[in-house]
């Protein structure tokens, strides 16, 4: 498992002797120049990386680690954009789909009204309503026409791109870009002053490959067992800069100990079967931002071996807008705990609401291992529950893109690995609906802790808990109970949800004691 720690290089270290401030600032321009050329020979004229190689290296006097260094962050945003462009054309297929129902369903809806519209009299009081309502009909579906046409004109051109294997690359970022268009709008004096500001954002880093064969883990990058790091200065700086550069007692305030223990050899085997030390491969990226230079080690962890399990129950997690319910079962699928943790999530940054999400999955996962529990939470495809936004109402469309849908599942996965906690995902269909309906009243649970409950017993992979048929709320007529739970759950679900608002149907199953 790799993890990633930063420091920040000290202005003592750069203020010194301004020859390791200068020496970063011009090896991150040379960098970014070296990754563009390379991007265009390899990605848009397609030759091979491995033929560029030696002409690179001798043209520009890198060693082999330096250029692997710039081909494999280069190939890194490659194969980001890659997979991002896969997503985007996913959820645009779900988006249009999804638009294209509720165009058809608003069209349906507008006939209707002006079929209802021919036949009121037109002295009547109730026609100007109707006139207005008519109005606001066809400007909603003007609106998502519009909105999908701009869609699947995006879709389009994704999907010629995925085709030709067409890789679009802004270095220095795309929004940077489009602001010199828009100078006193991003409080930009000149063109010039943009300018600047947009080659330093394509000179702003550079990444540093280790190997675990090398000493310390990285032969241009040595981090030494008394904390100084030295950078091997590039063959075409040599002369200006010398051989190295150094950074004595750098110290990470997170992750010291790992990295300690990432610089500590080890005796192994080579593939002929002779003897020779090695290190925890760390690689460095020198990265450049508002307040100075920082550095990042990434180093691979040893992941601890699972010390949870299902034998005397689990725990079961809902994320829900501004706080995460969980509920704890015994094995037999009772519950025996439950509790909330309140996570702020509205009028946040993304930073924040990751620290917040980030103590209280802490929290929950030492509990876990306490009482050696596995963690269970929804299987979920966050995108698609965002394809919706537009179409909901605004309080539900806000709590929707107030969640940290992502941010939460990559979180307890990594903090679940860290701490030997296996984190199960189950199906979440209908577990609010289930959990409500049959146990929320009979253990006095709230509604979210229900579906927690839910959600813990679905880790069991019980038998879909049958329907509660003699209850307050309205069933529907034409019911078959013949069918599977499940089937007949999803009926039930469609139907309260067209009959009942959430609080109303959660105050009447109270009252259904």
């Amino acid at each position: 498992m790799l993890q990633t720690y930063q420091t920040k290089l000290s202005n003592h270290y750069l203020n010194t002797d301004c020859t390791s401030d200068m020496y970063l600032s011009e090896y991150g321009k040379f960098f970014g120049m070296i990754e563009r050329k390379l991007f265009v020979l390899t990605h848009i004229k397609g030759i091979s990386s491995s033929h560029l190689k030696k002409n690179f290296s001798k043209q520009y006097g890198l060693t082999a680690r330096q250029f692997n260094s710039i081909r494999m962050q280069l190939d890194g945003k490659v194969s980001s954009i890659l997979e991002k462009r896969k997503q985007e054309i996913q959820e645009l297929e779900t988006k249009t789909a999804y638009l294209k129902k509720i165009i058809r369903k608003k069209t349906t809806q507008t006939e209707q009204l002006h079929q209802k519209l021919l036949r009121i009299p037109q002295a009547s009081h109730i026609f100007l309503k109707q006139v207005k309502k008519y109005q606001n009909h066809k400007s909603y579906l003007h609106q998502k026409k519009r909105r999908l046409r701009n869609l699947q004109q995006k879709l389009e051109k994704l999907k010629s791109d995925e085709v030709n294997k067409k890789i679009r690359l802004c270095f220095g970022s795309k929004k940077l870009f489009h602001k010199q268009f828009r100078l006193e709008e991003n409080k930009y004096t000149d063109h010039n002053q943009w300018k600047e500001e947009w080659l330093a954002a394509r000179s702003s880093q550079f990444l540093v490959i280790g190997s675990k064969d090398e000493t310390f883990g990285n032969q241009t990058a040595t981090y030494d067992l008394q904390n100084t790091l030295r950078l091997r200065v590039a063959d075409h700086y040599i002369s200006k800069y010398g051989k190295y550069i150094t950074f004595p007692e750098l110290k990470f305030p997170y992750g010291q100990a790992m990295i300690d223990q990432a610089k500590v050899s080890y005796m192994g085997v080579t593939r002929t079967g002779k003897p020779q030390k090695y290190y925890t491969a760390i690689t460095y990226r020198f990265l450049k931002q508002k307040k100075g230079w920082y550095v990042n080690a990434t180093v691979e962890l040893n992941i601890p071996k699972i010390g949870t399990s299902n034998l005397n129950g689990l725990i079961g997690v809902d994320l829900n807008a501004g706080f995460l319910s969980i509920c704890e079962i015994d094995r037999f699928g009772n519950p025996i705990k439950s509790w909330r943790i309140d996570v702020p999530m509205y009028n946040r940054r993304t930073e924040q609401v990751k620290a917040s999400l980030s103590d209280a999955i802490k929290q929950i996962l030492s509990y876990a291992v306490l009482v050696q529990k596995d963690v269970v939470i929804e299987k979920l495809d966050f995108s698609q529950k965002k394809v919706k936004l537009r179409e909901m109402q605004p309080k539900y469309a806000r709590m929707l893109s107030g969640f940290a849908y992502s941010s939460f599942n990559q979180i307890i996965q990594s903090k679940g690995k860290k701490e030997g906690v296996r984190i199960r995902k189950v199906n979440p269909a209908y577990t609010s609906q289930i959990g409500q309906m049959k146990f929320m009243a009979r253990y006095g649970l709230s509604s979210h802790s229900s579906a927690a409950c839910m959600i813990a017993r679905r880790g069991y992979y019980f038998k879909t808990e049958k329907p509660k048929y003699d209850t307050i709320l309205s069933l529907p007529k034409n019911f078959d109970k013949q069918k599977s739970n499940f089937s007949n759950w999803r009926t039930i679900t469609n139907h309260l949800k067209n009959l009942y608002t959430f609080q109303d149907k959660i105050e009447l199953l109270k009252a259904d004691i």
